[in-house]
């Protein structure tokens, strides 16, 4: 059976998970952490992406990024997976994918962005790994406070109308962090991303025609329920 085929809309943000094959840990060290941050760079700007936000974990890495074509964000996480994957393998003298299949990825409305972008610099806190946002070191966190982070990522344009100065924008995050998400959120930005479906509202829709609510919306597992 063919793929199906992945909603990229250029211009666009999306939400990205990858996953290590049967969960094996892919970030042992900050080392590790930093070389994959680096190459990320790197396969953004060569083919045209920018990058929002991320979070890297032991088993599994979220990003937050805007493709400027359609091809740009495939040919980003296919350039970085490889070669990450060869680093894996020569330091651990293994050979073979370390990654679970495909790449999730969720369209994200750019009306709720931010909340994205929250869930993702929030995810070692939801795991237990971190107590708070302040703590995560592999995260996009530290960037959107004004703390040490990564010079290289991109603000989405959500993120710019939190104030007029970046101390008022870098304010207004932590606060939105330190706010939380209710679980709810959480979970229908998880089942989207998941299941590769693309999180937006009803006018979003109508204003991309190329989308059909019908074919990309998620719904319930299981057979419909008789009526």
């Amino acid at each position: 059976m063919a793929r199906k085929a992945r909603l990229v809309i250029a211009g666009q943000a999306m939400h990205l998970l990858v996953r290590g094959h049967n969960r094996q840990t892919i970030f042992s060290h900050d080392a590790d952490c930093r070389i994959y941050l680096d190459w990320l760079r790197d396969a953004a700007k060569e083919f045209g992406c920018a990058v929002h936000a991320y979070a890297l974990m032991p088993n599994h890495a979220h990003v937050l990024a805007t493709p400027r074509f359609e091809y740009s964000l495939s040919k980003t996480m296919q350039s970085l997976g490889r070669r990450y994957a060869q680093y894996i393998n020569r330091q651990q003298g293994t050979s073979g994918t370390i990654w679970e299949g495909r790449f999730c990825s969720s369209l994200i409305d750019p009306m709720y962005a931010l909340r994205v972008q929250r869930y993702i610099e929030l995810n070692p806190v939801r795991a237990g790994l971190e107590s708070r946002a302040e703590d995560c070191k592999n995260t996009s966190y530290q960037s959107h406070i004004g703390g040490k982070g990564e010079t290289w990522l991109t603000d989405h344009p959500s993120f710019w109308g939190l104030g007029n100065t970046p101390f008022e924008r870098q304010l207004a995050w932590a606060a939105f962090v330190r706010e939380g998400a209710p679980h709810h959120e959480d979970r229908a930005i998880t089942e989207h991303l998941i299941r590769s479906r693309p999180w937006v509202s009803p006018e979003f829709i109508k204003q991309n025609p190329k989308m059909s609510l019908n074919q990309w919306q998620v719904k319930p597992r299981g057979r419909p329920k008789k009526l």
